[in-house]
C-alpha cells in the first residue's frame, strides 16, 4: 500500500486577501492576476473567489460595479499539509473551483491551483492506465461563427459550461471562454461607459473577433497522462478531444480531477452527491437510494456498465433547484452530462435521471449500428 502523499508549502501560489464588503470589480485585477484570492469577514476565513466564479456569474458585459465580493465567493475548506491528497482531489472535485486556500500556523498563506494539482497528480502515476475517452465530455457543444456574442453567451448559460466551439460549417474554427468576453469588454465598458450605440452591443459583434484559433486537440485514444502533459506544456485548461480529425467532445482540468476521484473512490463507491445544504442534508439517503436504483436499472441494458455517476445539487434563494448530473460509463461510450432545473426537487431529479436513461440508449443503439456495419464489411471477423 503506497504511503499518503501530501501537499507541500512549496508547491503553494501566493495571493491577496480581502474584505467581504470589498467591491468585486476593484478585486478583478488581483483575480486575472492571482487566478483566487481569499475573502475575510468580521469572523476571519469566509471562502475564495475564482476567476471561474466571476466571468461565469458576470452574464451581461459591462461590470457590476456595486455587487460586493460576498455575492461572489465560494465557501471551500482550507487545506494544510496535513491533508491527504486523495482529500484535496475530492475538495477540488467536489466545489469544481480553481484553487483552494492553504493554512499554515493557523493562516491562510496561499492557495494550490488545479494546475499545480494536475502536475502532483502526474508525478503519483495517478492518471496512469487512464484514456482521454474515459474523462471527456461528450458531444462537443458548438455554434456557428457567424453567431453574436450575445448568442454564444446565451447557449453557453443554458448548457452550463464556460467554454464553446466555434465552428465554420463542419470545421472547428476555435474556442470561445467565458474568460474572453470578459476580459476583451470589462474594460472597455469601464473605459466608455457614455458610449451606449448599437456599435458597442454586444448583439452586433460576431464571434470571428473574439474566437481564439489556437487550440489544443488530443485524440480520444492517447492516454490521460499525455493529455495533463499537453495541458501543462501549453498552459492550457482544456483540450478539445478528436477521433481521427473529427472533433468529438472536450476535456478540461476539472473532467480529469473528477476522474482521478471517481477511480480512486470506485471500489467503495460510484454515487457521488456534492452541494446539499442543511435543508437537503435530510434527504441525502433517499437521494443515493434514488441514484443507485437508476443505475441498477440502466445496467440491465446490454453492454452497459457504469463507473460512477456524480450529482451536484444548487439551491436558489427563488427556491428553484438546479441539478447537474455526470455519468461515467465503461469502454468507448465515455461521459454523459445533464443538468435540468426545477422547483420540485423529486420532480427535478426525476427529469433529470430521464434524460440520462435516455442519452444511455441512445449511446447503446449507436453502438449496436456500428456493430451491424463492421459486422457486414467483415463477416468472417468478430467484431468487439
Amino acid at each position: 500500500m503506497a504511503e499518503p502523499y501530501y501537499i507541500p508549502e512549496g508547491l503553494i501560489s501566493e495571493t491577496k486577501s480581502f474584505d467581504s464588503k470589498t467591491s468585486v470589480t476593484s478585486i478583478v485585477p488581483a483575480i486575472k492576476r492571482y487566478e483566487a484570492v481569499i475573502v475575510n469577514n468580521e469572523k476571519g476565513y469566509y471562502g475564495i473567489i475564482d476567476s471561474r466564479t466571476v466571468y461565469k456569474s458576470f452574464q451581461s458585459l459591462s461590470a457590476q460595479s456595486k455587487d460586493a465580493a460576498d455575492k461572489y465567493t465560494v465557501k471551500v475548506p482550507r487545506i494544510t499539509d496535513a491533508t491527504p491528497i486523495d482529500d484535496v482531489v475530492y475538495y477540488f472535485a467536489k466545489s469544481r473551483v480553481k484553487a483552494l486556500p492553504y493554512m499554515k500556523d493557523g493562516k491562510t498563506v496561499g492557495v494550490l491551483r488545479r494546475s499545480t494539482l494536475l502536475k502532483v497528480l502526474l508525478s503519483l502515476g495517478k492518471l496512469a492506465g487512464m484514456t482521454v475517452s474515459e474523462a471527456m465530455v461528450s458531444p462537443l457543444i458548438g455554434i456557428d461563427v457567424d453567431a453574436t456574442v450575445t448568442q454564444a453567451k446565451t447557449a453557453m448559460r443554458d448548457n452550463k459550461i464556460n467554454r464553446i466551439a466555434v465552428m465554420d460549417r463542419d470545421r472547428l474554427l476555435g474556442i470561445v471562454t467565458n474568460y474572453d468576453f470578459f476580459d476583451r469588454y470589462f474594460r472597455q465598458q469601464e473605459r466608455l461607459p457614455q458610449r451606449k450605440s448599437d456599435m458597442f452591443s454586444a448583439s452586433n459583434i460576431r464571434l470571428d473577433s473574439v474566437v481564439n484559433r489556437n487550440v489544443r486537440m488530443i485524440d480520444s485514444t492517447r492516454g490521460l497522462s499525455d493529455a495533463v502533459r499537453e495541458m501543462i506544456e501549453n498552459k492550457v485548461s482544456s483540450l478539445v478531444v478528436t477521433k481521427g480529425s473529427k472533433p468529438i467532445g472536450i476535456l478540461t482540468e476539472l473532467d480529469v480531477i473528477v476522474s482521478v476521484m471517481a477511480k480512486s473512490q470506485a471500489a467503495t463507491n460510484r454515487i457521488f452527491i456534492s452541494g446539499l445544504t442543511p435543508e437537503t442534508y435530510e434527504y441525502e439517503d433517499e437521494i443515493r437510494e434514488t441514484l443507485d436504483s437508476f443505475l441498477s436499472k440502466i445496467e440491465r441494458l446490454k453492454n452497459v456498465k457504469v463507473e460512477y455517476v456524480s450529482l451536484v445539487v444548487r439551491k436558489f434563494k427563488t427556491k428553484s433547484y438546479e441539478l447537474h448530473a455526470r455519468l461515467a460509463l465503461s469502454g468507448k461510450s465515455g461521459i454523459i452530462n445533464k443538468h435540468v432545473e426545477g422547483h420540485i426537487f423529486e420532480r427535478t431529479l426525476a427529469q433529470l435521471l430521464d434524460l440520462l436513461a435516455q442519452d444511455v440508449q441512445k449511446n447503446k443503439e449507436k453502438y449496436l449500428s456500428v456493430r451491424k456495419v463492421l459486422h457486414n464489411a467483415h463477416p468472417e471477423e468478430e467484431v468487439e
